[in-house]
């Protein structure tokens, strides 16, 4: 994907330098057209999948409940026993809890009922 980007780019950039060898003089949009499409595929590409990771992140962290079992960034795996605005307590053995912050929780982890799926 990105190497298809990445010619796309030159092949715009050799236009643009076709273009302005020939002599032809035209308005000075024409020098500005390869750049905002430039800026724009980057924007499809890499920005737009950012913001939507971003925002998935945000709606995962506001649907935590007590009681859901969550990997940390750490790498630990815990259950959560309470949380407020900022920060999560996490079970993560018997008589074990941490106090993290809610960024520190890399993802809620939700297991598969293969049976299920498998039957159908």
């Amino acid at each position: 994907m990105r190497s298809s980007l990445f010619l796309l780019i030159l092949l715009v950039a050799q236009a643009c330098t076709t273009a302005s060898e020939d002599g032809e003089g035209g308005s000075g949009f024409g020098g500005f057209l390869p750049i905002i499409i430039i800026m724009a595929l980057l924007w499809l590409v890499l920005l737009r999948p950012q913001q939507r990771r971003a925002k998935n992140r945000r709606e995962m962290l506001s649907k935590l409940e007590v009681g859901d079992e969550v990997l940390m960034s750490s790498g630990v795996y815990g259950r959560i026993a309470s949380f407020d605005e900022q920060t999560v307590l996490v079970d993560v053995a018997d008589n074990v809890r941490i106090k993290v912050t809610r960024d520190s929780i890399a993802e809620r982890i939700t297991y598969h009922d293969w049976e299920d799926e498998s039957s159908d």
